[in-house]
Protein backbone atom coordinates (compact mmCIF):
# COMPACT_ATOMS: atom_id res chain seq x y z
CA UNK A 1 0.00 0.00 0.00
CA UNK A 2 0.97 3.40 -0.78
CA UNK A 3 0.29 7.02 -0.30
CA UNK A 4 -0.09 10.19 -2.68
CA UNK A 5 2.22 12.36 -0.42
CA UNK A 6 5.74 12.92 0.36
CA UNK A 7 8.78 12.25 -0.79
CA UNK A 8 9.99 9.22 -2.45
CA UNK A 9 11.22 7.33 0.09
CA UNK A 10 8.22 7.70 2.48
CA UNK A 11 5.68 6.13 -0.53
CA UNK A 12 8.77 3.08 -0.62
CA UNK A 13 9.10 3.08 3.52
CA UNK A 14 5.02 3.08 3.73
CA UNK A 15 4.90 0.43 1.37
CA UNK A 16 7.70 -1.83 2.92
CA UNK A 17 6.02 -1.48 6.58
CA UNK A 18 2.44 -2.25 4.71
CA UNK A 19 -0.06 -0.29 7.46
CA UNK A 20 -3.31 -2.12 7.40
CA UNK A 21 -6.72 -1.22 8.69
CA UNK A 22 -6.99 -1.67 12.61
CA UNK A 23 -3.43 -1.09 12.79
CA UNK A 24 -1.96 0.23 16.06
CA UNK A 25 0.75 2.34 14.84
CA UNK A 26 3.60 4.44 15.98
CA UNK A 27 5.20 6.84 13.95
CA UNK A 28 8.38 9.35 14.12
CA UNK A 29 9.11 12.32 13.08
CA UNK A 30 6.75 12.77 9.49
CA UNK A 31 4.99 15.94 8.59
CA UNK A 32 2.09 17.21 8.67
CA UNK A 33 0.80 15.54 5.14
CA UNK A 34 2.49 12.13 6.01
CA UNK A 35 0.83 12.18 9.26
CA UNK A 36 -2.34 12.78 7.21
CA UNK A 37 -2.40 9.95 4.87
CA UNK A 38 -0.87 7.32 7.76
CA UNK A 39 -4.28 8.40 9.51
CA UNK A 40 -6.09 7.33 6.59
CA UNK A 41 -4.16 4.01 6.35
CA UNK A 42 -4.92 2.48 9.33
CA UNK A 43 -8.59 3.68 9.03
CA UNK A 44 -11.18 4.53 12.18
CA UNK A 45 -10.81 0.94 13.44
CA UNK A 46 -7.07 1.83 14.00
CA UNK A 47 -5.14 4.43 15.83
CA UNK A 48 -1.83 6.46 15.62
CA UNK A 49 0.22 7.55 17.90
CA UNK A 50 3.02 10.14 16.32
CA UNK A 51 6.07 11.14 18.11
CA UNK A 52 8.61 14.31 16.97
CA UNK A 53 11.17 16.24 18.09
CA UNK A 54 9.61 19.05 16.64
CA UNK A 55 7.22 20.90 18.62
CA UNK A 56 5.78 23.56 16.13
CA UNK A 57 5.19 20.11 13.60
CA UNK A 58 3.32 18.26 16.76
CA UNK A 59 1.35 21.43 17.50
CA UNK A 60 -0.01 21.13 13.87
CA UNK A 61 -0.79 17.67 13.57
CA UNK A 62 -2.43 18.13 16.88
CA UNK A 63 -4.55 20.77 16.32
CA UNK A 64 -6.48 18.40 13.73
CA UNK A 65 -8.17 16.71 16.83
CA UNK A 66 -8.16 13.38 15.01
CA UNK A 67 -9.88 10.78 16.50
CA UNK A 68 -8.25 8.17 17.53
CA UNK A 69 -4.47 9.80 17.11
CA UNK A 70 -1.97 10.46 19.89
CA UNK A 71 0.30 13.12 19.49
CA UNK A 72 3.25 13.77 21.78
CA UNK A 73 5.99 16.34 21.41
CA UNK A 74 9.55 14.44 22.81
CA UNK A 75 13.43 13.92 22.60
CA UNK A 76 13.71 10.30 22.05
CA UNK A 77 16.59 8.71 24.15
CA UNK A 78 15.24 4.59 23.16
CA UNK A 79 14.79 4.39 26.62
CA UNK A 80 10.68 4.88 26.08
CA UNK A 81 7.57 2.89 26.21
CA UNK A 82 4.77 4.47 23.76
CA UNK A 83 2.45 1.57 24.20
CA UNK A 84 2.18 -1.91 22.84
CA UNK A 85 1.95 -1.80 18.14
CA UNK A 86 1.49 -3.08 15.63
CA UNK A 87 3.45 -1.66 13.36
CA UNK A 88 6.63 1.21 13.65
CA UNK A 89 7.53 3.99 11.36
CA UNK A 90 10.64 5.98 11.61
CA UNK A 91 11.23 8.00 8.33
CA UNK A 92 12.82 11.39 8.62
CA UNK A 93 13.36 13.52 5.48
CA UNK A 94 16.80 14.63 7.22
CA UNK A 95 18.40 14.52 10.03
CA UNK A 96 19.28 15.66 12.89
CA UNK A 97 19.50 11.83 13.48
CA UNK A 98 19.44 9.76 16.68
CA UNK A 99 22.38 7.55 16.91
CA UNK A 100 21.20 3.34 15.21
CA UNK A 101 21.26 1.92 19.08
CA UNK A 102 18.64 4.43 19.90
CA UNK A 103 16.37 3.49 17.02
CA UNK A 104 16.94 0.20 17.27
CA UNK A 105 16.14 0.72 21.32
CA UNK A 106 12.66 2.35 20.25
CA UNK A 107 11.41 -0.70 18.18
CA UNK A 108 12.17 -3.41 20.22
CA UNK A 109 10.11 -1.63 23.42
CA UNK A 110 7.14 -0.71 21.56
CA UNK A 111 6.42 -3.57 19.13
CA UNK A 112 4.15 -6.48 19.57
CA UNK A 113 5.61 -10.02 18.94
CA UNK A 114 5.34 -10.39 15.53
CA UNK A 115 4.67 -6.04 14.45
CA UNK A 116 6.75 -5.02 11.87
CA UNK A 117 8.49 -1.92 11.34
CA UNK A 118 10.37 0.14 8.71
CA UNK A 119 13.29 2.18 9.89
CA UNK A 120 14.08 4.87 6.92
CA UNK A 121 17.20 7.36 7.20
CA UNK A 122 19.44 9.22 5.36
CA UNK A 123 22.22 7.22 3.72
CA UNK A 124 26.11 8.06 4.33
CA UNK A 125 25.72 10.58 1.19
CA UNK A 126 21.84 11.32 0.88
CA UNK A 127 22.39 14.17 -2.17
CA UNK A 128 25.34 13.42 -4.04
CA UNK A 129 24.90 16.54 -6.00
CA UNK A 130 24.57 19.02 -3.06
CA UNK A 131 27.51 17.57 -1.18
CA UNK A 132 29.55 17.83 -4.37
CA UNK A 133 29.11 21.18 -4.29
CA UNK A 134 29.35 21.86 -0.79
CA UNK A 135 32.65 20.43 -0.95
CA UNK A 136 33.74 22.77 -3.87
CA UNK A 137 32.96 25.61 -2.35
CA UNK A 138 35.42 24.47 0.62
CA UNK A 139 32.30 24.95 3.25
CA UNK A 140 32.53 22.74 6.77
CA UNK A 141 31.74 19.71 5.93
CA UNK A 142 29.90 19.58 9.56
CA UNK A 143 27.22 21.34 8.49
CA UNK A 144 25.78 18.09 6.36
CA UNK A 145 25.34 16.12 8.51
CA UNK A 146 21.77 16.64 8.42
CA UNK A 147 22.22 14.97 5.59
CA UNK A 148 24.55 12.24 6.25
CA UNK A 149 23.10 9.56 7.91
CA UNK A 150 24.54 5.39 8.62
CA UNK A 151 24.95 2.74 6.12
CA UNK A 152 22.47 -0.44 5.85
CA UNK A 153 25.15 -2.62 7.62
CA UNK A 154 25.30 -0.11 10.46
CA UNK A 155 21.89 0.30 10.76
CA UNK A 156 20.66 -3.14 10.39
CA UNK A 157 23.42 -4.86 13.08
CA UNK A 158 21.69 -1.93 15.76
CA UNK A 159 18.55 -3.57 14.78
CA UNK A 160 19.41 -7.08 14.80
CA UNK A 161 21.60 -6.92 18.35
CA UNK A 162 18.19 -6.50 19.96
CA UNK A 163 16.57 -9.56 19.07
CA UNK A 164 14.47 -8.24 16.23
CA UNK A 165 13.41 -10.84 13.04
CA UNK A 166 13.54 -10.89 9.71
CA UNK A 167 15.83 -7.84 9.42
CA UNK A 168 17.19 -6.64 5.79
CA UNK A 169 18.05 -3.93 3.56
CA UNK A 170 15.81 -2.24 0.40
CA UNK A 171 17.07 -0.60 -2.48
CA UNK A 172 17.06 3.11 -1.07
CA UNK A 173 17.92 5.18 -4.08
CA UNK A 174 15.25 7.44 -5.46
CA UNK A 175 15.29 10.90 -8.23
CA UNK A 176 13.79 13.70 -7.04
CA UNK A 177 12.49 15.17 -10.32
CA UNK A 178 13.14 19.27 -10.23
CA UNK A 179 12.86 22.11 -12.38
CA UNK A 180 16.39 23.92 -11.70
CA UNK A 181 19.05 23.18 -9.40
CA UNK A 182 17.80 26.03 -7.18
CA UNK A 183 14.85 23.64 -6.49
CA UNK A 184 17.47 21.07 -5.17
CA UNK A 185 18.96 23.43 -2.99
CA UNK A 186 15.37 25.04 -2.18
CA UNK A 187 14.54 21.45 -0.86
CA UNK A 188 17.07 21.34 1.72
CA UNK A 189 18.11 24.76 2.92
CA UNK A 190 16.41 25.10 5.90
CA UNK A 191 17.70 21.54 7.51
CA UNK A 192 21.16 22.67 6.17
CA UNK A 193 20.70 26.46 7.92
CA UNK A 194 21.19 28.48 4.56
CA UNK A 195 20.84 32.11 4.46
CA UNK A 196 20.03 33.50 1.38
CA UNK A 197 23.67 33.91 -0.40
CA UNK A 198 24.41 30.61 0.87
CA UNK A 199 21.47 29.21 -0.98
CA UNK A 200 22.96 31.07 -3.90
CA UNK A 201 25.93 30.26 -4.04
CA UNK A 202 25.23 26.82 -3.46
CA UNK A 203 23.18 26.93 -6.39
CA UNK A 204 25.83 28.27 -8.93
CA UNK A 205 28.04 25.60 -7.47
CA UNK A 206 25.48 22.60 -8.74
CA UNK A 207 25.24 24.30 -12.31
CA UNK A 208 28.80 24.28 -12.32
CA UNK A 209 29.31 20.94 -11.49
CA UNK A 210 26.38 20.04 -13.50
CA UNK A 211 26.98 22.47 -16.63
CA UNK A 212 23.99 22.87 -16.68
CA UNK A 213 20.99 25.27 -15.23
CA UNK A 214 17.79 23.37 -16.60
CA UNK A 215 15.66 20.69 -14.88
CA UNK A 216 17.08 17.41 -13.04
CA UNK A 217 16.11 14.18 -11.71
CA UNK A 218 18.61 14.62 -8.48
CA UNK A 219 20.07 10.87 -6.84
CA UNK A 220 18.88 10.43 -3.38
CA UNK A 221 20.09 7.84 -1.19
CA UNK A 222 18.22 6.85 1.80
CA UNK A 223 18.95 3.97 4.01
CA UNK A 224 15.97 1.65 4.92
CA UNK A 225 15.89 -1.63 6.91
CA UNK A 226 12.72 -3.22 7.59
CA UNK A 227 11.80 -6.55 10.08
CA UNK A 228 9.51 -7.69 12.84
CA UNK A 229 9.57 -8.06 16.26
Amino acid sequence: MQTEVGQPWFHSAVGHLDPRRKDRLLAVDCTLLEAAALRTLVGSDGAVTFVLRDQATAERIAERDWAHVRVLAHQLDGGEAFGTFDALLVAPAVGPLLDVATYAALVRRNLRPGGRFVVDLPAQDMVPDLRGAWLDLGWDEERLLPLLGPSDLELAAALRSVGLRNVHAALGSHLLHLGAPADLVASFHKALGLDERERTELTHAVVRRRQDPGPLDALIHRTQVSGQR
